[in-house]
């Protein structure tokens, strides 16, 4: 059996749940009235959406051997461009938010950096696969800049 270890930090972790919270509210009680969520939301944020991304997993396996890097600028763009494009719908607008809420969840469950949309995908078909992420990257780098200075400066001794 293999570890499994953390690749985001208290501050990745923090900062997924947090805004995850928030996506949930959203979806479900931003109109101060009671938390509800519509069936047709519920269908599509937490069946349809994450069955594309794992069949995108599928395709992504299928022609390419090393895991997807798509995190320069194009790939921060083109996510911002798919995320605005389905919050912003009124017919996939709550089922995306539902869906980027429970999939930024995972990624801070499971420890995993990068974009929410490949947590699934990656987690099932045991991939690396990376989209750019806007919110969480420069956490993500902060964070492991950070581990990675203190992992390199030499330990203290006592005479």
């Amino acid at each position: 059996m293999t570890r499994r270890t953390r690749r985001i930090g208290p501050l990745g972790t923090a900062s997924r749940v947090a805004i995850a919270v928030g996506l949930l509210y959203l979806v479900g009680g931003a109109d101060g009235t009671s938390w509800s969520v519509d069936w047709y939301d519920a269908v599509g944020g937490l069946v349809v959406l994450p069955g594309l991304t794992v069949v995108l997993g599928l395709v992504a396996r299928r022609y390419a051997a090393k895991p997807i890097r798509f995190t320069g600028p194009a790939g921060h763009a083109v996510n911002c461009a798919v995320i605005v494009a389905l919050v912003a719908n009124p017919y996939t607008g709550g089922a995306a938010t539902l869906f980027y809420a429970t999939t930024i969840l995972a990624a801070a469950w499971r420890g995993q950096p990068g974009c929410e949309i490949t947590v699934l995908p990656n987690w099932i078909l045991r991939r690396d696969d990376q989209v750019g992420c806007p919110i969480f990257a420069p956490i993500d780098a902060l964070e492991t800049r950070h581990r990675t200075s203190r992992a390199g400066r030499p330990m203290a001794t006592h005479d």
